[in-house]
């Protein structure tokens, strides 16, 4: 059930919309100027840029007073992602919010998309990020795919059933400002890092999202982040399954604090996660952070999901299923071109 307090259209009355576009950074100062000036490059006005730095060792800082009062710069001891997107928040005054990661930066016409698209009762926005590499080359590639189902309007029933939605990346979403109310502050001691999950999941409870078939930003895949999880990669991804911010328990224990119920069974099923977990048992199964998998079960889980999730056409049914069997059974050899970003 959605709860009160659903979010509203920002109001016009006194001038255009201000958005805020918060960029969040720890030791990402080589790619963080271009960040900012994605951020200050926008063709809508107003746009407030804040840069939240948590604590970074690297060049960072010095990038950041070189602009001097172009943005708000918050310079903060290091705390976690959480902890600078709540930093950043509580300097916003914006009723539209972006936050930004340092290794990301949006598109000149991002923010006027996002406002012309916003209409009465929208918690949030999403657009798509094409994918580049460390150097910003192309990789051919956009996510979400929105392959079909475009998420637009009330999808709360859609997240209860099956535990997702197509979602964009943190970079690619703009937020009410009257949904993030209810979900902030975060809990810094749970999201130490992928604090954008909570925002992501939790949000279509309290209004309407819209999405945007468009690619309206960059997503940067590089050595540092998240992204990938093959060879060198494979202690972050048992990093993200076994982290607390990653357990469907937790998401489930927060949404019933905001009054809205969740089964950690239907969050615990989907083949996003499934995929992870598949890839992190055949990469080093002695590693595997969830002793309960096998390669069995999780083949068996994985087909069921991808059978059960709605909106997918047959080719990617097939394709998915296959992908399971083929983790599941054949070599390493193959395995290790299998593994690649979920979808």
């Amino acid at each position: 059930m959605r709860s009160s307090g659903t979010a509203t259209t920002p109001s016009t009355q006194s001038g255009p919309t201000l958005v805020s576009i918060v960029i969040t950074n720890y030791n990402y100062g080589r790619y963080l100027r271009t960040a900012i000036d994605s951020a200050l490059a926008q063709t809508y006005s107003p746009v407030e840029v804040i840069v939240v730095d948590d604590g970074s060792t690297d060049e960072s800082r010095e990038v950041i007073e070189s602009y001097e009062k172009r943005i708000a710069p918050i310079i903060k001891a290091n705390g976690g992602h959480g902890s600078a997107i709540n930093a950043g928040f509580a300097a916003s005054r914006g009723e539209i919010v972006i936050f930004l990661d340092a290794d990301d930066e949006l598109l000149p016409e991002a923010v006027d998309r996002v406002v012309e698209a916003w209409h009465p009762g929208v918690a949030k926005a999403q657009f798509q990020l094409e994918m580049v590499d460390e150097r910003g080359t192309r990789l051919g590639m956009r996510v979400p795919t929105f392959d079909d189902f475009i998420p637009n309007g009330d999808i709360r029933d859609r997240i209860a059933r099956f535990g997702e939605y197509p979602s964009s990346p943190s970079s690619g979403n703009a937020y009410s400002r009257a949904a993030l109310n209810r979900l902030m502050p975060m809990d810094e001691s749970i999201w130490v890092a992928g604090a954008e999950k909570s925002l992501v999941f939790l949000t279509p409870f309290f209004g309407d999202v819209v999405s945007l078939c468009t690619p309206l930003g960059r997503y940067r895949i590089h050595e540092a982040n998240d992204s990938r999880f093959e060879g060198r990669h494979l202690e972050a991804l048992h990093r993200r399954l076994s982290a607390v911010y990653f357990i469907p328990e937790t998401i489930c224990r927060i949404a019933a604090s905001k009054g809205i119920e969740l089964d950690p069974r239907v969050l615990g099923s989907t083949s996003r996660e499934l995929k992870l977990r598949m890839a992190s048992i055949r990469l080093d199964p002695k590693t595997h952070p969830i002793a309960r998998d096998t390669r069995l079960k999780l083949l068996v889980k994985g087909i069921r999901a991808t059978l059960r999730e709605p909106d997918i056409g047959l080719r990617i049914r097939a394709t998915q299923s296959a992908w399971f069997v083929l983790m599941a059974t054949a070599p390493m050899a193959v395995v290790s071109r299998l593994i690649a970003p979920s979808r």
